[in-house]
Order: C-alpha cells, then structure tokens, then sequence
C-alpha cells in the first residue's frame, strides 16, 4: 500500500509569537531514522526560558530568507522541540542533517511555534485506515504520545473527503461550499465528485489536528 500524507495542525497556534534566535548545530543532536524520508521531524534543543518566551511547547518552526542575485527565497522547517538547559538563551540547537536545507552551521532564524507539518506515514503501519471524519486516533510515531482528531483528507484523484457523505466511496453530489467545492458567489451550487468520510487505502492525504 502507498504511504499518507499526514497533515497536522495545532489549533493553539493562532496567535504566533515570532522572534529571532541563533542557530548552531551541535554533534549533541543526531539525525532520526526516517528524517530524510519525512517519516519524522528533525530535533531542536532550546532551554525553558526560550521555549516560554516563544510560547512552543511540542513544535518549533526556523525560518530564513534567502538572496540569490535577484531571487529572494523563504526556507523553513519544522522541529521537535527537546530542553536542554546547557542551550543558551535566545539559541537553538539542530543536528548537522537538518543545518543542510539552511546552507550554514550558524544562523539567525525566525522561531515560531509550528502551526501545521506534514510526515509520511506507511499505511501497513497506520491506524488511520478504517477511521472515519470526527475520530480521534492516537499517534507516537514522533515519540511523542499525540492525540489526533482526523478533519478531512483527498483521495490519489484529488477528490476531497466530505464529513457529510458515508463510507469511503466517491460520490457525485451537488453541493454549495467546502469541501470539495468553493463558490464564487453566496448561493451558487455545482456537481462535484468528492470522496465518503471513510480513511480507505485510496485516500492519499489525510488531515489531523492535535487535541491537548
């Protein structure tokens, strides 16, 4: 079976406090099995002060802006977050593997707390298929106990999960807003195929947000 895209946001992250830090890679952090593979996130060490002044608990997110010649790009990713008194204040630690999508061992970087990452789940593995919209499913898979309430997904057509239709068929229906369908008028309606509410092997991406 194919791998999921597993989407997941934390709700607690609507009000984002970013400030800047140094980054350093530190051989105090080794690379995770699946990091390269997005099987799972990289980990960020920063100290009790720092996490509270950037209001993270679980996540953490690094951001730079990048200048080459006319082109100005943004490069971000997404950390587990573990603490660590030794790391000084206003600093963040990363292992060498996750330094190279920066292109430098030490940097300034935006921190903010993650509001939403994505992972590759294996779905041999998964305790998705067979949930429906609603459910709540635990996920350790990050070596963190989470609890995840699934809120939508789409299938391998692109065709989006609807909390409304039964079963993990696909359906032709007419219908007047998300998902599946945004109108560009109040009122106006179409006919879209759009997928049951059931995780089957034919969904691809599947949408969680954490419950505290």
């Amino acid at each position: 079976m194919p791998d999921f895209k597993l989407v997941i946001s934390d709700p607690s992250s609507t009000s984002l406090k970013i400030e800047n830090v140094k980054v350093k890679v530190s051989d105090k952090i080794q690379a995770q099995n699946g990091e390269k593979e997005g099987k799972t996130l990289p980990i960020a060490k920063l100290n009790e002060k720092t996490k509270q002044n950037l209001n993270v608990d679980l996540f953490i997110t690094l951001e730079i802006t990048k200048q080459e010649g006319d082109k100005v790009s943004k490069v971000k990713s997404h950390f587990k977050v573990e603490t660590d008194s030794s790391v000084p204040d206003n600093e963040v630690w990363i292992g060498q593997e996750a330094s190279e999508k920066f292109g430098s061992q030490e940097f300034e970087a935006k921190a903010y707390r993650t509001r939403a990452f994505q992972l590759t789940v294996d779905q041999n593995k998964s305790s998705l298929i067979g949930r429906k919209i609603g459910e709540v499913v635990d996920f350790g898979a990050l070596g963190i106990p989470l609890k995840l309430k699934i809120t939508g997904g789409s299938d391998n057509s692109g065709f989006a999960m609807r909390p409304d239709v039964g079963g993990g068929v696909k359906k032709r229906l007419l219908i007047s807003g998300p998902p599946g369908y945004h109108p560009e008028e109040d009122g106006e309606r179409r006919r879209k195929t759009v997928r049951g509410n059931l995780v089957v092997q034919d969904v691809v991406q599947v949408n969680t947000v954490i419950l505290r």
